[in-house]
């Protein structure tokens, strides 16, 4: 998870911390990248998305994307763009996603 997410995301139980649990899968075409942005990473990390994409084909586990509902429904990405580009780019149809501020 982002840094920015690590401590949000966390909890007390007992003497140790743990993270929050409440992960859905969300469809990939309910999820927004701009085209531009979309444009722009795979022009700067090519290569990296295309490593995750080919991960996930291979159906290695991937850590979930932090997500955002959109006003006009659907959602925005928080955390993990470039997750979801490569699962987009591998047609698996949904990802696995922790879904704040709704």
């Amino acid at each position: 998870m982002g840094k920015t997410y690590f401590k949000k995301f966390r909890h007390r139980k007992g003497n140790r911390e743990v993270a929050y649990d409440d992960t859905i899968f969300v469809p990939l075409s309910e999820i927004y990248i701009s085209d531009s942005t979309w444009a722009k990473l795979m022009e700067r990390d090519h290569g990296q998305i295309e490593k995750m994409r080919q991960d996930f084909e291979d159906g290695r586990g991937m850590v979930r994307v932090v997500l955002r509902p959109r006003a006009g429904g659907g959602y925005n990405v928080e955390d993990g763009r470039h997750r979801v580009i490569a699962a987009k780019l591998a047609d698996i149809g949904c990802i696995e996603a922790l879904v704040v501020g709704s």
